[in-house]
């Protein structure tokens, strides 16, 4: 019997280099689980890389344990396993260092970092 088709985690998901990740892994036959804050692009994308038997839409902050578990049991739950984590959430300060403010540079390195930490810790097994 041959194996089911393995099982991609993509945070960040609804856009930029995670869509077009998402988009990529789908064409390779990965089916996929889609995470991000923006649901209803999630929603759209998903329906598009083949519905609900291939493609999973999760809403998810990265820098909040909870979702990242979430994103992880639905992969489980859904497809039975997971193979790959992409910890692609994430962002820049397009204003320069001297320019954003502190509370950009901080609510930036939660989701660059901890966002990332938090999803390989939630993605390794047991």
């Amino acid at each position: 019997m041959p194996e089911p088709d393995p099982v991609f985690l993509i945070t960040g998901a609804s856009s930029g280099i995670g869509e077009a990740t998402a988009r990529a892994a789908a064409g390779h036959g990965y089916r996929l689980v889609l995470a991000a804050r923006n649901e209803e692009r999630l929603r759209e994308l998903a329906t598009e890389l083949g519905g609900d038997a291939r493609a999973r839409a999760v809403h998810c902050d990265v820098t909040e344990w909870d979702d990242v578990q979430r994103a992880v049991t639905m992969a489980l739950e859904a497809f039975g396993r997971l193979d790959v984590a992409f910890a692609n959430a994430g962002f820049g300060a397009k204003r320069g260092f001297l320019t954003a403010s502190p509370e950009h540079w901080r609510s930036m390195i939660l989701t660059n970092v901890y966002g990332a930490a938090l999803t390989i810790r939630a993605a390794l097994p047991p």
